[in-house]
């Protein structure tokens, strides 16, 4: 029994120790997951962080998009305008006189200073009109040709300032496409991250279960055994209670004799030997 007894207990210690193995491997990973959840939680807000900077750099690309699309709707109506003033130009080039319209407009003046002033003979009037007319046409033709340039270079000046500002943002979207592809590089490590911290979760998730499963199984099998410890121990001690009476029995049924053959021989008894005899009487 006692070989028994100490086979038990040698059992339970062992348990225990399991046991104890058990709660601290648990306590390490039910750590390491809150420290995973809290990871998560982080790289999620990243992810959020992320996506967000994504979205508005899309949204950066089609407001460039839409005004590459706008200025080159523009650059295409000034060129057409150009065509146009080009065209004009060509017709009426070899009208315009090669004097310039500050010389042109002093002759003009000069000529209609003399016909007011001075006295001239009805065919050197006629003359002096019909050359102020003349010169009146040609200031004209310099004027409209100066104006027309002026528009043309005017055109042209804007167009090369929509180009300007074209050139400007295609390096702008260059930028942008370059960053938008490390910040979605970033966007697909920080995910991978996650899936791998959540494959963690899962996994240490599935530890945890087996962990409380063998801790519900230990409990079980520590609960019989020290059930079967306790049923041997109560059984020791019944046992030793029945031998210990058993023996007091054997040593009263000794003294008890022992007192009937001193009576028997006439000797005297003490106290406790009468006393064992009538008890035996009264038995």
């Amino acid at each position: 029994m006692d070989e028994n007894l100490d086979q038990i207990e040698q059992k339970i210690s062992s348990l225990i120790a399991y046991r104890s193995s058990l709660v601290n491997e648990l306590k390490k990973l039910s750590q390491r997951r809150r420290e995973l959840r809290d990871e998560i939680k982080g790289i999620t807000n990243k992810l959020i962080e992320g996506r967000k900077a994504v979205s508005e750099q899309y949204s950066l690309m089609g407001q460039l998009r839409d005004s590459q699309k706008y200025i080159l709707s523009k650059i295409g109506e000034i060129e057409m305008k150009v065509k146009e003033i080009e065209k004009v130009l060509r017709k009426f080039e070899k009208e315009v006189p090669h004097e310039s319209g500050r010389v042109l407009k002093k002759d003009l003046d000069h000529m209609e200073w003399r016909l007011q002033t001075e006295r001239l003979s009805r065919e050197e009037e006629k003359r002096l009109v019909e050359y102020i007319k003349k010169l009146e046409i040609k200031l004209h033709l310099w004027e409209k040709a100066y104006k027309t340039r002026q528009e043309l270079n005017e055109l042209l000046v804007e167009a090369k300032s929509l180009k300007d500002e074209l050139d400007g943002m295609r390096e702008i979207k260059k930028s942008a496409i370059a960053k938008l592809r490390t910040q979605k590089e970033a966007l697909h490590n920080i995910f991978i991250v996650k899936h791998q911290l959540m494959q963690e979760d899962r996994e240490i998730q599935q530890d945890i279960d087996e962990i409380k499963k063998n801790l519900d199984n230990t409990d079980a099998e520590l609960y019989k055994l020290k059930e079967n410890k306790n049923k041997i121990l109560q059984k020791k001690r019944l046992d030793e209670e029945a031998s210990i009476k058993a023996k007091e029995k054997s040593l009263l049924e000794e003294a008890r004799s022992k007192a009937k053959d001193s009576l028997i021989k006439g000797k005297s008894l003490s106290w406790d030997e009468f006393k064992i005899l009538l008890e035996d009487r009264d038995e």
